[in-house]
């Protein structure tokens, strides 16, 4: 059985807490957002050994995802999204265009955000390494 991308969204939504996606869920385009951080997140996790094609028709994969593969995409949407927070032109105009307390405020939240970043580059790292192990030890048995 397949597993619909709903359930890989519901990990990542438990992990990062945005009121816009309020806003993007009532305007129709929040699966669409969520779709975009899932593709990179399916670039990334090159240790898969399922095949994580998307079958557009059911908005599913085509083949059943463990938890555990779901907790890997989830965490790897997380840093595309935080990726995207860090690159948001919006930050970029606030620090070059308001006063100087206001600078400090936004490179203080950069700075968090690229730490940020690197400890989720750190866990998915771990998954990964964690979920490779494992599926080399289900191929020995």
């Amino acid at each position: 059985m397949a597993t619909p991308l709903t359930e890989v969204y519901d990990f990542f939504l438990t992990k990062v807490q945005d009121y816009s996606f309020i806003q993007l869920n009532e305007s129709g385009d929040l699966e669409a957002y969520l779709l975009k951080h899932l593709r990179s997140a399916i670039v990334r996790f090159t240790s898969s050994v399922k095949d994580l094609t998307i079958d557009t028709t059911t908005q599913s994969f085509i083949e059943d995802l463990t938890d555990f593969e779901k907790e890997i995409l989830a965490t790897l949407m997380t840093i595309s999204y935080v990726s995207s927070q860090i690159t948001h032109v919006k930050n970029m105009e606030q620090i070059l265009s308001d006063k100087e307390y206001k600078i400090y405020s936004t490179a203080n939240h950069l700075s968090q955000l690229v730490a940020l970043k690197r400890e989720l580059d750190k866990e998915v790292s771990n998954l990964m390494v964690t979920y490779s192990y494992q599926s080399g030890l289900d191929e020995l048995r």
